[in-house]
């Protein structure tokens, strides 16, 4: 059964998995697409979406486009919030993990209580469609749509839109949109992609160079933070013979950062606040860590405690 506020002009993304996740388009095969003109984000506390943006659990394995005119947060917690300057309503998404089909068809044959007081109830039976299920509900003069889909590997995102009787067509173009907007990970991939997010999430990288190379050129660091942002710390060391007031320059870069798979390619994409993207191949060969080819050394970060 679903809780949430009745507020009209918002919607609430309600995330129903046990990590806060992020994706590049799969494939129809299950692959990557090399469509770059749709933004990747991941699904992160204090993380905002707009509209057109691909938003990715990589923990659930599935992703979606926020709808055009429609723009998003989540703050602190699990609830995002979407703001549409032209549609009223309220709509939740849950994206769950060891969810059976029985057991989302049982969820959506429940009433839906919105809030202490008020209920939607079902109309009519459940439409199902092969993984695709559709389910109707009204109280008064409100009604609510519901689109459920089930993944590949026991998950499945439910899409659900409510609000005034006259916004129902509306609301079901969008929780029609979401679903078409849907990709599911294989379940291979999305294993993969957990074991990189949970090895990454809340380390560094450092490439190990040769001291001599150290003392010319300086060191690098990047700290991968749980809220999605990145820290990279570039140390330069003074050049001998030159006058720097005996001190390293120290320079740091931020943004965002997400994992992309292509095959059995993992890339650490960083997205700089101050514009443009740096795409890091990485390898775990079990005892020895590769950045771009260069080995790494992996440990826990203080600068994002």
């Amino acid at each position: 059964m679903v809780h949430m506020k009745r507020i009209h002009g918002l919607v609430l993304l309600w995330v129903a998995c046990t990590y806060p996740g992020a994706f590049v388009e799969p494939s129809a095969a299950g692959g990557l697409s090399s469509d770059r003109q749709t933004e990747v984000r991941d699904l992160r506390a204090g993380e905002h979406y707009g509209e057109g943006t691909r938003v990715r659990s990589p923990f659930v394995g599935v992703s979606f486009v926020v709808p055009k005119n429609w723009k998003s947060s989540l703050p602190a917690g699990s609830v995002v919030f979407l703001d549409s300057p032209v549609t009223a309503g309220l709509g939740t998404i849950h994206l769950m993990t060891e969810m059976t089909r029985e057991a989302v068809l049982a969820q959506l044959n429940e009433p839906q209580s919105i809030e202490a007081g008020f209920v939607l109830h079902p109309v009519g039976s459940i439409q199902e469609e092969e993984r695709k299920l559709t389910g109707h509900y009204a109280a008064g003069d409100d009604v609510g749509v519901t689109v459920a889909l089930i993944g590949p590997s026991r998950n499945a995102a439910i899409y659900q839109f409510f609000g005034r009787k006259a916004e129902r067509d509306t609301y079901q173009r969008l929780v029609e949109e979401l679903a078409a907007s849907t990709q599911f990970m294989n379940e291979q991939e999305s294993s993969i992609l957990k074991t990189w997010y949970e090895g990454l999430t809340g380390m560094m990288l450092t490439p190990l160079l040769d001291s001599q190379v150290v003392q010319s050129a300086g060191s690098r660091s990047i700290h991968l933070c749980s809220d999605g942002r990145f820290i990279r710390t570039i140390r330069l060391h003074p050049v001998l013979g030159q006058t720097t007031e005996g001190q390293e320059g120290v320079y740091h870069e931020t943004g965002t950062w997400l994992i992309e798979m292509q095959g059995s390619k993992v890339t650490l994409v960083l997205t700089k606040s101050s514009g443009g993207t740096d795409s890091h191949e990485v390898l775990d060969q079990g005892e020895q860590f590769l950045l771009d080819g260069q080995d790494a050394a992996v440990r826990v970060s203080s600068h994002c405690l």
